[in-house]
């Protein structure tokens, strides 16, 4: 057992977390993590699952199992491909031009697949430290995605946040969120599921919120260059993705799906 010490320090430091925001998510001491990291004293087997969950992996690849097999990059696009999320083939694109994978965001239609997905987005979240204030689903798929996220964030991480979504139609009393109601000053990550010449998504942000708030970043599963590029010129922010067209090549090439 004593490679799992070894193998913990790893997740740790892939995640960007120190050993003090391990011990707070185990509910135990930083002496006791530094020791497992040292391979002087080993993790009690009741902690195994928790620790396994935390880190979205399996007990088998703390054991070094396949640890270094898939990257978290690599697990989500397998992920994608278990869930009939991402199929290949030869495909035309809503704004022109063809791809030869398609990722059909419809597919994330189980409690269990909505929950992981919103464990990877706030895993982007807080690798790429961005500070907000609340969280926005951009109807319809967003919707759900936030929601997964911010429940992901609290869990995972402790984070409290402010939570809304967009309506598609006002209601009678004329708003336009549901939920919180974003504030000047407030720092926002819109969630969406997929972004390709990121023309939509400017249309509905134009409409939903003026320039007294600060778009934090906007995050969704998948991104093409030209939309990303757009949105991030137009708002001044960043465009996050769980993964790129690069990866999802570099997977198929590399026989990951």
């Amino acid at each position: 057992m004593e490679e799992i010490g070894t193998n913990i320090r790893l997740l740790r430091k892939t995640k960007n977390i120190t050993q003090e925001e391990l011990a707070n998510a185990l509910h135990i001491s930083y002496q006791a993590v530094s020791k497992w990291e040292n391979n002087s004293s080993q993790p009690d087997i009741a902690l195994l699952p928790a620790i396994a969950n935390y880190f979205g992996t399996s007990i088998d690849e703390l054991f070094g199992f396949k640890l270094q097999a898939m990257t978290n990059k690599e697990r989500f696009i397998r992920f994608m491909a278990d869930t009939g999320v991402l199929t290949f083939g030869n495909y035309t694109l809503k704004a022109g031009g063809h791809s030869n994978y398609y990722i059909n965001s419809e597919n994330f239609c189980t409690n269990a697949q909505i929950a992981k997905l919103g464990e990877f987005f706030a895993d982007c979240i807080r690798e790429n430290h961005i500070e907000f204030d609340c969280i926005v689903g951009m109807a319809y798929h967003g919707i759900s995605f936030a929601a997964a996220t911010a429940i992901a964030l609290y869990q995972k991480y402790g984070i409290t946040t402010n939570f809304c979504h967009d309506r598609k139609v006002k209601d009678s009393r004329g708003r336009i969120f549901c939920g919180h109601m974003p504030e000047p000053g407030e720092r926002i990550i819109i969630i969406d599921d997929l972004i390709s010449s990121g023309q939509t998504l400017n249309e509905r942000i134009e409409f939903l919120i003026d320039r007294t708030k600060t778009i934090a970043a906007i995050l969704v599963i998948a991104q093409r260059e030209e939309g990303a590029i757009l949105l991030e010129k137009t708002y001044k922010t960043k465009v996050l993705s769980v993964i790129h067209d690069e990866d999802i090549i570099c997977a198929l090439k590399d026989g990951i799906i």
